[in-house]
């Protein structure tokens, strides 16, 4: 990994993004007006937020017809029935309904309330995940690999939590551009020991690097460029992150 330094750059000023907005070229029309610029290396780190905005994968309040499974469960736990509901449809199993809704997502993430959230969301709306992360992730790198003339490996995250430990942690949804691992087996450790079986998630390092500076209340950050990472540039998703049912302790 030889990793000597890294640097977490804020995109500063960016836009309030809108349905149809173009992701990439709000990215470089923000570094445009910056001192900021991508260069060969850099990771482009981007909340989902404004990923699901862009692509209209919301849901508007007043839209929402809420089943009675929904209502059932929102008495329950407690919480928004509109959101209950827009998590039962984003969900593809019910995992547990108390004492907080647990789904496994179409996407095949297994996070609480699939993923749907009120906060960052514009008024009257739910945002949820989009709908293929990966694609969006590529689509983008495409995007600005094209237009910078190198290619710019790009990851989408999103805040979730983890089993065993409070607190919630940036994680890779979406990767293009690079590996989302870094492969130990084979090297050998500070004693000359060779490891058997080291596999570091570099994507989800790197998403959570970024969410320190990226924040979760109003901090206007939805992109940040990290440099200084060493990667495997390959064709890497973040559904290779997920383990299968049968290799899932908490399943």
């Amino acid at each position: 990994m030889n990793r000597k330094q890294i640097t977490l750059i804020p995109l500063k000023d960016f836009p309030i993004v809108q349905t149809g907005d173009n992701i990439p070229d709000l990215i470089l029309s923000a570094l445009g007006k910056s001192d900021e610029k991508i260069i060969p290396g850099d990771v482009i780190v981007i909340t989902h937020s404004i990923i699901s905005v862009a692509e209209w994968k919301q849901y508007r309040l007043k839209d929402i017809r809420v089943s009675d499974k929904a209502v059932e469960i929102a008495e329950k736990i407690e919480h928004s029935k509109e959101r209950v509901e827009a998590a039962l449809l984003e969900a593809s199993e019910i995992l547990r309904e108390e004492p907080i809704l647990i789904t496994k997502t179409k996407q095949g993430f297994i996070t609480d309330f699939s993923g749907i959230d009120e906060s960052n969301a514009p008024p009257g709306t739910l945002i949820a995940l989009p709908e293929n992360p990966d694609e969006s992730a590529q689509s983008i790198s495409d995007s600005l690999s094209t237009s910078v003339g190198f290619t710019v490996p790009v990851i989408i995250t999103d805040t979730q939590g983890r089993p065993w430990r409070k607190g919630a942690v940036n994680l890779a949804i979406g990767v293009a551009g690079m590996s989302s691992f870094i492969h130990n087996v084979g090297k050998k450790d500070l004693y000359g020991y060779e490891l058997r079986g080291s596999l570091v998630c570099l994507a989800d390092e790197i998403a959570s690097s970024a969410e320190l500076i990226m924040g979760q209340a109003n901090e206007g950050i939805p992109v940040v460029i990290v440099r200084g990472v060493n990667f495997e540039r390959a064709d890497g998703s973040a559904s290779e992150i997920l383990r299968a049912d049968e290799e899932n302790l908490f399943y």
